[in-house]
């Protein structure tokens, strides 16, 4: 009988013992529970990265292969600038530029305009005859340039990545995933500082000869946030709302993608959310 009872008591100091760990350990995390919970988002794919890093911290089919709009014009804006040293050099609007004017700042045939401003109207407005004027300063022809774009995505290993336009036309066979634009952003922010300062631009006055000047405004939300860096943003019938944001919330540098979003709302409120929770992790 002693035995026994020595026994019941061995088990109950080992079961309160248990009940003490597990007390212990739910205490320790409570604090990080309460920031835990992963916001539900819309859009049909995404990721969120370190920005420093580049460690992934949230994806929902991130190598998902989706229409990208006009955040394709990340790709033209890193390879214009590793093409031009120069930004103040000037590039000739080609013929085509007739055919981009739904979204433009109104370049005709022949005029000239910098570097600098074309990328500005590129990146701050998606302006699609700037973006082709580019292409063709760069290679010769738009064509030309997607053959370029393509080889620069392999080299970067965007391997859920394939370019049919500079512009982010819809196209079949033009598609990004979330995870390429991602990586896509982040190298061009940490290569070039006129990458990063342009894309965190809300509004702009782009000028070109002899006396032109256009107002170009950012449709980037999260420029509207004191945290918020901008990037890219793009919309498509086919690819729906598509956003490549960075904020650094709490001071946390970070990158955002989400792609097939319904409307700028949701991709707004599911971009902060993301990256607010992000900060906190």
């Amino acid at each position: 009988m002693a035995s026994w009872r020595g026994h019941l008591t061995f088990v109950a100091r080992s079961l309160a013992a248990c009940a003490a760990a597990a007390a212990l350990m739910l205490l320790l995390a409570a604090p990080g529970q309460a920031s835990a919970a992963v916001p539900a988002v819309k859009a049909r794919s995404g990721i969120l990265i370190s920005r420093t890093t580049g460690d992934v911290l949230w994806s929902k089919s991130p190598g998902l292969r989706l229409p990208p709009a006009s955040c394709t014009k990340i790709m033209t804006a890193l390879l214009t600038l590793e093409h031009f040293s120069d930004l103040s050099r000037y590039v000739r609007a080609p013929a085509s530029v007739t055919d981009q004017q739904e979204v433009a700042i109104g370049l005709h045939p022949g005029d000239r305009i910098t570097v600098r401003q074309a990328l500005r109207a590129t990146l701050i407005k998606s302006a699609n005859d700037a973006t082709v004027t580019l292409a063709v300063g760069v290679a010769g022809s738009e064509r030309a340039f997607v053959k370029l774009m393509n080889r620069r995505a392999g080299q970067l290993g965007l391997t859920g990545t394939h370019f049919m336009n500079s512009r982010g036309k819809d196209q079949t066979g033009h598609y990004m995933c979330a995870r390429d634009l991602a990586t896509l952003a982040r190298y061009a922010w940490k290569k070039y500082a006129f990458f990063r300062d342009t894309v965190a631009t809300k509004t702009a006055v782009v000028t070109w000869p002899p006396s032109n000047r256009v107002t170009v405004t950012s449709h980037n939300r999260l420029l509207d946030y004191t945290w918020g860096d901008g990037i890219k943003t793009g919309a498509t019938t086919k690819a729906g709302k598509v956003l490549v944001g960075s904020g650094t919330p709490s001071g946390v540098p970070l990158i955002v993608v989400t792609m097939h979003e319904p409307s700028r709302d949701q991709e707004e409120a599911d971009a902060v959310a993301l990256l607010q929770w992000g900060a906190a992790q």
